[in-house]
Order: structure tokens, then C-alpha cells, then sequence
């Protein structure tokens, strides 16, 4: 989901890019790039392509993606359709800045590369690269082990990951939306290389000014952002950490039973490293992960730094990591219920809970608002905690046939791998009523 839209302001002029680090663009409204080098065809964009009739590769609120192949070359393209107004507001600024960062990023070979804009009254199509091998999210919640990745290929592909990310932030460009879905491959046998897509939530950074935004997907979005701190290329690098666990692993560290639970899971570092699918790695991956999962941005490894860590670089595998070697993590931040309660952070908005509103659209069809709002931070009484989770399970075990305690240490598993396909949340709004637990 794109967030609310800002005004436009006045564009100002922009140099040419490069092929080794982009120039500096000219920024608009909100860390938004203003102008763009590609031309824009007013021509039927049906004339010059032909949309291949079947499943969608991709659809949000605002955007579907469609496979198509262009007439003159017979190349297949993926044409992300864009509509221009989005609840009532012209959002064409926001469209531009995506093409914008596309084209900024066009000398890495880890983004997705744009072809061709096409403009109609009512959308605007970006043909784009087609990545053929798909999202990695479906290797990673595959059941069938010769689908999944290995450890290997995880390394392998978190290095063209971290390799796109790393320019992106050279160019002071920040994603903010990482996630196993906005990672292509271009093919799936044999694995291919990994295109990063969906720029519709990024944003440029400037030293002159601070970005303040809540966005993102709840499950990979960073402390900072529900703290209504200031984004930096670190926000990222926390997303790739829940990244990197997700793909070595297919659970979803941070997954709450809902939106409220998630994020206060995140916001106190409720990250279990004693999975069992974690055990069975190689001891150097689990250290890749707590370089980036440290709750203050500053204390995270960049980008370039995660490229030199030992685990990336190509060596001979180590012993598998055990549950007695498994590495502390007493350093990393977690605020008692106490301090939870007493120290809550100040948000745009006051307390709040993630519901949803059928809203119509101009064009008469319904489509599902998300309403995220976030104040997780004042409910001391409600943090996850292990001890007291594990204490009450034990009780109500014991009472328990031995039956019953299989299927609840079941689903309790189920519950802990389960993933959600979340649309990204662009901007923060206040639900009224207040918050029990």
C-alpha cells in the first residue's frame, strides 16, 4: 500500500545519472524524488503490447501487476498498473518518485530494471523487467524440501540482497518495505539471481532534515518506525535480519496472533533463537542475525558490513550450531513491563488497534482500508513473556490428558510458523475507544 499522498511542489531541476553512484536528485515533498528522465507515452499502451490473459503476478490496493510481451520484440515485460487517484487525492507525484528511484538504481543489477512509462486518464503503467523464478516467499513457506532453500542458497542470494541494498544507501535511498515478497527471482530452476521490486514506499534521505514516517509491513518493520523515530539506512537492515531469519528458517520471528501483538513483539526484541530449524545452521548464521536485530538503529551493521561478515564469504562449512553454543543475547535491549509502562514513546496518534473500514472507491467498487495505529508501548501488563506463557502452559498441561497436550504443542508450532500476507500500512490514523487487556 502507498501511503497517504503529499502535495506536489514545484520540481526543480535534476542532473543526469551516472553508471558508478548516482548524481543527486532534485527531492520533493517528504523524502519524494521530483523528476524523472523517461519519457512518458500517451499512446493506448495495448498498441504496443499485448497483456497475457490469466493469473496476476502481483496486486495491492492501488497496483496489479500483469505479465504482457511487447509487440515489435516479443520480450515479456511485467506492467505494473498504477491508478492516479487514490482515495479521492491525485497521487501521480508518488508514481513518479518510483519511477524516479528506478531509474536512479538502473546501474544495480539487483533492482528490477524499468523499461517504458505509459500514462492513460485514469492509471500509469510501468513496464518493468519480468523476473521469471517469481517471489522467494514461496521457497520459503514451502513444505516440499527439494523447493526450500539451503543454507547455501540463502547465503548466496542474501549477498545480492545485501549488494542492492548497500547501493541503494550509497544513493542515500531507503526501501522500506524488505520483504520476502518484493524479492524476485529471475528463475526458480535452477536458482537464478534476486531483482529487488516495489518502490512505492521509499524514500531519500537528506542531512538536512529528518524523516518521521510509520510505514511499512508489520512483520519486518523496524523499532524506530513504531517509536515515530527518525528512519535511517538502518531501518532497513533490521527488515533484511528478519529477512534473513525468515528465509533460513520459514518462520516469521515477530508474527503475533495480531497486528497489536506483532508489534509489541518487535518493539521489545521478543525473538526466540532456540528454534529448532535455527540449531541446525551453521553457528555464523545466527551471528549474521544479531548484528541486525539490535533495537537501536546505531548499533546495527550496515550493509557493507554485512557483506565482509564471516558467514557470507565463501569458505568451507563449520560445525552446525548447538543448543549449548547458541550465542547470548543478554546485550541486546528488552525494557521490562515496567519501564514499558512508565517510558511509553509519544506517537502522532494516541492508543490504538489495527481494525478495518469497507471504503467505495470513485469508481463505485469496495475495497478494504487498513486502519493501523500503534501504541503497543503503553501496555506494560500486556508484554509477551516466556516465563509466564510457559509457566501457565505447564499448569494447564498438567491438568491435561496427554492427548490434549500433543495437539496444543501442535498448534502452538503451527501458530509459530504461520505467515500472513500483510499489506504494508502507509500512515498512521487514530481509532477512538480505548484499549483493554
Amino acid at each position: 500500500m502507498i501511503p497517504e499522498c503529499p502535495r506536489a511542489e514545484d520540481p526543480s531541476s535534476r542532473t543526469r545519472l551516472d553508471h558508478s553512484r548516482a548524481a543527486e536528485p532534485s527531492r520533493g515533498p517528504c523524502g519524494l524524488l521530483s523528476e524523472i528522465r523517461t519519457s512518458i507515452s500517451k499512446e493506448p499502451f495495448t498498441d504496443h503490447y499485448t497483456v497475457i490473459p490469466g493469473r496476476e503476478l502481483g496486486r495491492g490496493k492501488f497496483a496489479v501487476v500483469r505479465k504482457c510481451v511487447e509487440k515489435c520484440s516479443g520480450h515479456e515485460y511485467a506492467a505494473k498498473f498504477m491508478r492516479k487517484r487514490r482515495k479521492g487525492q491525485d497521487c501521480r507525484v508518488e508514481i513518479i518518485h518510483e519511477i524516479a528511484v528506478l531509474e536512479l538504481a538502473t546501474a544495480s543489477p539487483r533492482v528490477v530494471n524499468l523499461h517504458q512509462v505509459y500514462e492513460m486518464a485514469s492509471e500509469m503503467v510501468l513496464v518493468l523487467e519480468f523476473a521469471a523464478g517469481g517471489e522467494i516467499f514461496n521457497q520459503c513457506v514451502s513444505d516440499d524440501k527439494e523447493e526450500v532453500f539451503s543454507e547455501e542458497d540463502v547465503k548466496r542470494l542474501m549477498r545480492q540482497i545485501l549488494e542492492g541494498v548497500s547501493f541503494l544507501h550509497q544513493n542515500n535511498v531507503v526501501h522500506l518495505d524488505l520483504k520476502p515478497q518484493n524479492i524476485l527471482l529471475t528463475s526458480s530452476s535452477p536458482l537464478g539471481e534476486i531483482k529487488i521490486v516495489d518502490f512505492g514506499l521509499s524514500r531519500v534521505l537528506s542531512s538536512h532534515r529528518e524523516l518521521r514516517e510509520i510505514m511499512g509491513t508489520p512483520e519486518y518493520v523496524a523499532p524506530e518506525v513504531l517509536n515515530y523515530e527518525p528512519i535511517s539506512t538502518a531501518t532497513d537492515m533490521w527488515s533484511a535480519g528478519v529477512l534473513a531469519y525468515v528465509m533460513l528458517t520459514g518462520i516469521s520471528p515477530f508474527l503475533g496472533e495480531n497486528k497489536q501483538e506483532t508489534f509489541l513483539n518487535i518493539s521489545q526484541l521478543n525473538v526466540s533463537y532456540s528454534e529448532e530449524e535455527l540449531q541446525q545452521l551453521d553457528r555464523g548464521a545466527l551471528s549474521f542475525i544479531q548484528t541486525l536485530l539490535l533495537k537501536q538503529p546505531r548499533d546495527r551493521a550496515t550493509a557493507e558490513q554485512c557483506l565482509k561478515h564471516p558467514w557470507l564469504q565463501f569458505s568451507e562449512p563449520r560445525d552446525p550450531l548447538t543448543a549449548e553454543d547458541t550465542p547470548p543475547v543478554e546485550d541486546q535491549e528488552a525494557p521490562s513491563a515496567d519501564s514499558t509502562s512508565s517510558t511509553s514513546p509519544h506517537l502522532p496518534c494516541g492508543t490504538a488497534v489495527a481494525e478495518e473500514e469497507e471504503e467505495v472507491e470513485e469508481d463505485g467498487s469496495p475495497v478494504t482500508e487498513e486502519l493501523v495505529v500503534v501504541a503497543a508501548y503503553m501496555l506494560g501488563q500486556c508484554r509477551h513473556s516466556s516465563s509466564s506463557s510457559s509457566s501457565s502452559s505447564s499448569s494447564s498441561s498438567s491438568s491435561s490428558p496427554p492427548s490434549e497436550r500433543d495437539a496444543v504443542a501442535a498448534e502452538q508450532k503451527a501458530i509459530s510458523k504461520r505467515f500472513k500476507f500483510e499489506e504494508p500500512f502507509g500512515a498512521l490514523q487514530e481509532v477512538s475507544g480505548k484499549f483493554s487487556c
